[in-house]
């Protein structure tokens, strides 16, 4: 029997918890696609866990999708991802497929601030991990949220620990506080609501 090989230009990454637990998302090896860790993931559905069921999350930027499918299996009722990359969102459209999720969700192939200035209902759950580098992103994403009165309940938010006083200090001028929030290598996580 042969053994099947995988692409060394795909990579995987485990869904740790709900329904779909221990199942696999492949995700393609492109530059800046880092999916959230599994133990800041964990964390971030420990906090969320009991709201979950029958929300509506947004995965903005969501990359591999881990962040949505994690919901979805915990119980969201609709997941909407947003992509801007075609090959990246390809394989997530390929994901959702094999974890029977179609029907659970919307996968939107463009610019996450073009979604967010044409969307008008708010989502119970966003999920914000831009990459890093992009500071100017972050900043503007969380204005259009709050601008646009996006936000339901939760915000969840990945940021480099060097961004920590400008994250904190856009969060207080959007009147948005931090909840909870957890640290895995260099990287911030952030759950975020109302005041």
């Amino acid at each position: 029997m042969k053994k099947k090989v995988r692409s060394k230009k795909s990579q995987e990454v485990r869904i740790n918890s709900g329904r779909l637990r221990g199942r696999k998302i492949v995700f393609p090896d492109v530059e800046g696609l880092r999916p959230t860790l599994g133990r800041s993931r964990e964390a971030l559905f420990n906090w969320l866990r009991p709201m979950l069921p029958e929300t509506t999350c947004l995965d903005l930027f969501a990359g591999s999708g881990a962040l949505g499918m994690e919901a979805a299996s915990n119980g969201a009722s609709h997941v909407t991802f947003v992509e801007q990359q075609r090959q990246v969102a390809d394989c997530l459209r390929s994901s959702l497929e094999t974890l029977d999720l179609l029907d659970q969700s919307t996968l939107t192939v463009g610019d996450g601030l073009t979604v967010l200035g044409q969307s008008s209902e708010p989502f119970d759950v966003i999920f914000v991990d831009p990459p890093f580098a992009a500071n100017e992103l972050l900043e503007q994403t969380l204005e259009l949220i709050a601008e646009r009165k996006l936000l339901g309940q939760w915000l969840y938010l990945e940021h480099d620990q060097t961004q920590k006083a400008s994250v904190e200090a856009l969060l207080t001028g959007l009147e948005l506080a931090i909840h909870k929030s957890t640290t895995a290598g260099t990287t911030s996580s952030l759950l975020i609501g109302h005041p």
